[in-house]
């Protein structure tokens, strides 16, 4: 029984890995819903490993490392492939071996996770953009209703990866002692209310607002 509960949180975590993997089939097939689905999904696991681990109490070292690993598949593979195909589908024909820069969003998620292995885990806030908000605003970008310019998008996820690799500090949303922090409250006051009325739409501008606020909130909470 014992082996049993210390497994929960690991195939949690699997889980999300599995779920990166259909959401990358769906990318291959051209399907942004299922893409966007497969993703939620993957965050959904991702949050709830370490909550489930703490309270069953059989939080592991093993357990650390499968979660940056899927979170590799998820947050990093699936979000620089989805760059790649879009640049490729883009770019005139002369161009599309730059199609390959997508996958420097994929390089910039497992530096920032291969960091996050040895930040202590007693850090409540993040430190740079976490992986999971930047692969939710890639995945919005199909669904924009506006008709942006290739370069225009490419250069904003850039600077978002760069936003993942850097120093920069932003809220993080989960709870201390049970309670959700002033500016996850805030947030999702802003945040839900979008997402109800204009849904996957909204997504990437959501992303970018947590990004906003969040930086102006640490600049003078932090």
């Amino acid at each position: 029984m014992t082996k049993i509960m210390k497994s929960i949180p690991n195939i949690l975590t699997l889980l999300n890995g599995f779920s990166g993997c259909l959401a990358l089939i769906s990318v291959v097939e051209g399907n942004a819903y299922m893409t966007l689905i497969w993703v939620l999904v993957g965050v959904f696991f991702d949050s709830i490993d370490g909550m489930v681990a703490r309270a069953l109490k059989v939080t592991s070292e093993i357990g650390k490392q499968l979660d940056s690993l899927c979170d590799v598949i998820s947050f990093g593979v699936v979000p620089g492939f989805i760059m790649y195909k879009y640049l490729y589908e883009c770019l005139p024909y002369d161009l599309v071996p730059l199609s390959l820069l997508g996958f420097l969003v994929t390089l910039a998620a497992v530096y920032r996770l291969g960091r996050f292995n040895i930040t202590s885990s007693s850090q409540l806030d993040f430190e740079g953009l976490p992986t999971p908000a930047f692969t939710l605003f890639v995945v919005g970008i199909p669904f924009i209703p506006l008709d942006l310019p290739y370069l225009a998008v490419f250069a904003v996820v850039v600077l978002f990866a760069f936003l993942m690799v850097s120093k920069l500090m932003l809220p993080s949303q989960k709870f201390v002692d049970g309670k959700p922090t002033m500016f996850a409250v805030v947030f999702a006051l802003v945040a839900t209310p979008a997402l109800l009325w204009f849904r996957s739409e909204a997504l990437s501008f959501v992303v970018l607002a947590y990004a906003f606020l969040g930086a102006i909130y640490m600049k003078f909470n932090g």
